[in-house]
């Protein structure tokens, strides 16, 4: 190829011969006229097995689209541009080398012109094989997480689906009523019920079943925080007034936004702290600690309390503007106690979870273990059954769950005690009844019968020296 022009010290023949595009120019018969060294090596073809040739562009190199249709006259986008219809014309193709191996392409086609008429078509045509590969590679990536958020999803709605929530009980049913219900709208809920019967996972179940579920679930512990940190949690701080003083947070209000925020134990939240809360439900609005500028809200609390509502109100544990705002839907949970007729049921989705995540394989269950599950009055509810079969899987062996595998305190074995010389054989729960009651009205006497005094002495929350109370019959008016 010749040239006239002269571009400083590189000419346009050594300027085409030098770029790193290929650059070709094609009659309207699609033969190549022009064919650089770029050309030459994307397509593995040398210029002078080309140029001159009756082959046409597309038979020599089988273009394809990327829907992977072939491109002969119509589809052609240089005969498009030849015949007038596009100024020019783009297309990413994929051609065949000469080594029988496939390149992508991405080339751009013009018209030139000669003497006013159409004449040849110039296309500047850059290998883009490796974006290709990469998008191809990003694709499969992207499927994969697809596939995974679906599984995710599937997980997610087997694990916190109503079929999860194992119960045969009538008791349930109302629980079950009120679930749905609670699925149905975005009010606030109050979960009422003695730990271990299941109080997150209905809160859990109404988040992915109702209309809060493409948001997040944020649970917060209430009894787990001082009354600073847990103002810093659900309000957020600004800069200069956290706990880091370079940072900022939003606040888990706000962090929850268009989902569910569940409060645990709301009752162990310190009544100022349940006024500013109430306040914020409200108005729809939060003001973050040093702060002057207010935010909305949109959330849907969840809260749950470990005793029963009326003796929450009362006690003065929950403040009873922040009752009405919670508790436009009430759900009280039953005992295990009160429905121990699930309990085979509970017992058997339990060892199926376990065989799961175990090397023992558990087929079948000892008839004697059934007794033992059943006169247990199990306080710890249906935490403390899940938590009795994980011990009875990991500490036996064999294909049958047998009774020695339980804890002792579900076998109800005795402990010797001795008054003089004569022995008593107690059951284990009857002893340690008997203690933890007389440590408990020590504990009162010495705190003058303030509940909260004995509590902190104790090291424990408020909440469940209540609950130990009420489950060991302690009345202080009567026993101090």
């Amino acid at each position: 190829m010749t040239s006239t022009h002269d571009t400083g010290t590189l000419s346009l023949d050594a300027l085409l011969e030098n770029t790193m595009d290929g650059i070709f120019v094609m009659d309207s018969a699609r033969r190549f006229l022009v064919f650089n060294a770029a050309c030459e090596r994307i397509t593995g073809y040398n210029r002078n097995e080309v140029i001159g040739s009756q082959c046409d562009c597309n038979t020599l190199l089988e273009c394809a689209d990327e829907q992977g249709r072939s491109l002969p006259t119509k589809l052609c986008p240089g005969l498009q541009v030849f015949r007038g219809e596009v100024p020019s014309a783009r297309q990413r193709l994929r051609l065949r080398r000469k080594d029988g191996s496939y390149a992508w392409v991405e080339t751009h086609y013009t018209m030139l012109k000669n003497g006013g008429e159409n004449g040849s078509v110039l296309a500047v045509m850059r290998d883009v094989s490796e974006a290709k590969q990469t998008e191809a590679e990003l694709r499969a990536i992207t499927e994969n997480l697809r596939e995974e958020v679906s599984r995710l999803r599937a997980d997610i709605q087997e694990r916190y689906g109503f079929s999860n929530i194992i119960s045969h009980s009538e008791l349930m049913n109302a629980v079950f009523e009120k679930i749905r219900a609670a699925c149905n709208n975005s009010s606030a809920v109050l979960i009422c019920g003695q730990p271990g019967t299941g109080k997150e996972l209905i809160a859990r179940t109404i988040h992915h079943n109702g209309l809060q579920k493409e948001g997040r679930f944020v649970p917060l512990n209430c009894s787990a925080l001082s009354r600073d940190q847990l103002e810093a949690e659900l309000f957020g701080y600004a800069k200069g007034s956290g706990p880091q003083p370079n940072m900022e947070f939003p606040g888990l209000l706000r962090a929850a936004e268009g989902g569910t925020l569940f409060l645990d134990e709301l009752t162990e939240m310190p009544v100022d702290t349940q006024a500013k809360l109430a306040r914020a439900l409200q108005d729809g609005r939060v003001r973050p600690s040093g702060s002057t500028e207010e935010y909305p809200v949109n959330v849907r609390v969840i809260a749950s309390t470990p005793q029963g509502v009326s003796d929450a109100v009362a006690s003065g544990w929950l403040r009873r503007d922040l009752y009405y705002l919670l508790s436009v839907i009430t759900i009280e949970t039953p005992t295990l106690h009160e429905r121990k007729e699930d309990i085979p049921f509970l017992v058997e989705h339990f060892v199926s979870e376990a065989n799961r995540q175990s090397l023992r394989q558990v087929k079948s269950i000892h008839p004697l273990v059934w007794p033992a599950l059943l006169q247990y009055d199990w306080p710890g509810n249906v935490r403390e059954l899940r938590n009795a079969i994980e011990s009875a899987m990991a500490v036996g062996s064999g294909p049958e769950l047998k009774v020695g595998d339980l804890p002792n305190l579900v076998r109800g074995e005795t402990v010797e005690i001795f008054e003089g010389d004569k022995r008593l054989d107690l059951p284990l729960d009857d002893v340690l009844a008997s203690v933890e009651r007389r440590a408990i009205l020590s504990a009162l006497r010495r705190a003058g019968g303030q509940r909260s005094r004995a509590a902190r002495a104790m090291g424990v929350s408020r909440s469940r020296l209540y609950r130990r109370m009420e489950a060991l019959g302690i009345h202080p008016r009567e026993d101090l």
